[in-house]
């Protein structure tokens, strides 16, 4: 009797003892902060070029990398009901989910769907949301991001691990035209040796933090004309977006090339506008320049125009509101710059940078590089709001020459390392004299009829091979008593 009594007793204690060693896993849930989810990638493309209205899916898995069971708290689409997106997240329906719980090791699948007009000219050209999650505490997200409007797209499938950024590649002497606007998405390289070629007209827009870059001897052609610019922006549309800066990342141009050519370009709203650069690490002794005319860049988060120990020839531009410098050149190079207007009037936050900054040498953490610089600014304005009234910084190394010269230029300068009577560096002057453009706040760089620009400038500079008789608006330089400083002639 007493064994009868025993064993059912032990079994039952047995068979409970299983059910919580087999359960307890499952029951204990992971609640550090520092366990966080994974997913299969960080940016969901619908890379479907739209033709007709549609809709296409993706997927993605969400990934518990942790041995614990973790409970994601709250799964949501952020755009909510005024999303183009629409989830299914394991396996339910619906834009936001709660409680959802996954087994260490183990993943789930979120399908995520998108219905787009492509032909609607209202839709921006990058469509984009983001699935929040919300785990321990932690917010992590995944991007969506889809094509809104027909037009021809470019996203990186290359991936470096050395700190270049991810890119693709564009085929080898591409030449693009205005049948289509052109939207980069990370960065488009042209490869060493070939080109990319750009007709008027054509629209290029960019997404966040995109760029092209002009591998070691590539070349670009921007040819734009008087009536149709070639312009570079961000993919947003709005009007809140216009002048934005920031909204994507810069043109890269490396050594190797003597052709690159930018001619009657519109540059605005990104990070640096162009920078023109020697990269050490892509071999020395190779030839670099750039000629640059009848261009705009504004509304540069960082600088305008960002040149290291590189050639360019420039006349008829207009470097506008940038968050740093207008214009950096560093580490040398030769520099030649015709009836150019730089007028840093930025307002997005406070500047300390002057609007020009040249320098013949280029310090990193374990070696400074220095190299000769050749500077030369003729019939130029160079004006802005910096409060120290001061827009001229030049800094520089004594194992290589630097020579710089500013001649029948307005220059706004009030620095005290700077002899504003040295004969070697300044020429027909004319100092600290407001040039009086129409309209800062609109950016309207043109001459009101009073400005002390007028008539300064020299016809000799004019006449210089190239000659540049007109203007950036196609006006007459040498039909009164002299050429006017900047990139614009007045007119009444």
């Amino acid at each position: 009797m007493i064994l009868k009594t025993i064993l059912p007793g032990f079994l039952l204690a047995f068979l409970l003892g299983m059910c919580v060693l087999s359960s307890c896993k499952k029951e204990v849930l992971d609640t550090n902060p520092s366990s966080k989810l994974t997913f299969s990638e960080d940016t969901v493309y619908f890379d479907t070029v739209f033709v007709t209205f549609g809709s296409t899916t993706k997927r993605f898995k969400v990934y518990n990398p942790n041995e614990s069971r973790i409970k994601v708290s709250r799964i949501r689409l952020a755009g909510g009901n005024t999303s183009p997106f629409r989830l299914n997240i394991d396996g339910q329906s619906a834009d936001e989910v709660t409680d959802i719980e996954i087994d260490g090791k183990d993943s789930i699948f979120v399908f995520a769907e998108v219905t787009i007009d492509p032909n609607n000219d209202q839709n921006p050209f990058v469509v984009m949301d983001s699935v929040l999650f919300e785990t321990n505490g932690n917010e992590q997200h995944v991007k969506l991001l889809a094509y809104g409007r027909n037009a021809d797209f470019f996203r990186p499938n290359v991936f470096p691990t050395n700190g270049f950024p991810a890119y693709s590649v564009v085929a080898c002497d591409t030449t693009w035209t205005n049948n289509r606007p052109k939207v980069i998405i990370g960065y488009l390289a042209v490869d060493s040796a070939c080109s990319l070629t750009i007709e008027a007209g054509t629209q290029v827009y960019l997404y966040n933090n995109s760029g092209i870059w002009v591998y070691k001897q590539g070349k670009l052609i921007v040819n734009g004309t008087l009536q149709d610019s070639v312009v570079f922006q961000g993919v947003r549309k709005e009007a809140a977006y216009r002048n934005t800066p920031g909204q994507w990342d810069r043109i890269w141009i490396n050594q190797g090339s003597t052709g690159n050519v930018i001619n009657y370009a519109v540059i605005k709203n990104g990070n640096i506008g162009i920078q023109a650069e020697d990269v050490r690490q892509f071999g020395e002794g190779l030839p670099r320049r750039l000629t640059l005319s009848n261009t705009r860049i504004r509304n540069m988060k960082a600088y305008g125009l960002y040149g290291v120990n590189y050639t360019i020839d420039a006349w008829n531009n207009v470097i506008s509101n940038c968050g740093s410098y207008a214009l950096a050149l560093i580490n040398g190079g030769s520099y030649r710059f015709r009836h150019t207007t730089i007028a840093n009037y930025w307002g997005e936050s406070v500047r300390t940078e002057t609007a020009v900054f040249l320098s013949n040498y280029q310090a990193t953490e374990t070696v400074t590089f220095v190299n000769p610089m050749d500077f030369r600014f003729s019939n130029g304005i160079v004006y802005g709001n910096l409060q120290n009234d001061n827009e001229l910084e030049v800094d520089s190394q004594p194992n290589a020459a630097f020579d710089w010269l500013f001649e029948n230029t307005v220059l706004k300068i009030d620095n005290p390392d700077i002899n504003t009577g040295d004969a070697l560096h300044f020429s027909n002057m004319v100092f600290n004299e407001n040039p009086a453009f129409r309209n800062t706040q609109e950016q309207d760089y043109r001459l009101t009829e009073n400005s002390p620009a007028r008539d300064k400038g020299s016809a000799s500079v004019v006449n210089e091979n190239p000659p540049v008789p007109t203007d950036l608006l196609g006006n007459n330089r040498l039909g009164d008593a002299a050429p006017d400083c900047g990139a614009m002639e007045y007119t009444p």
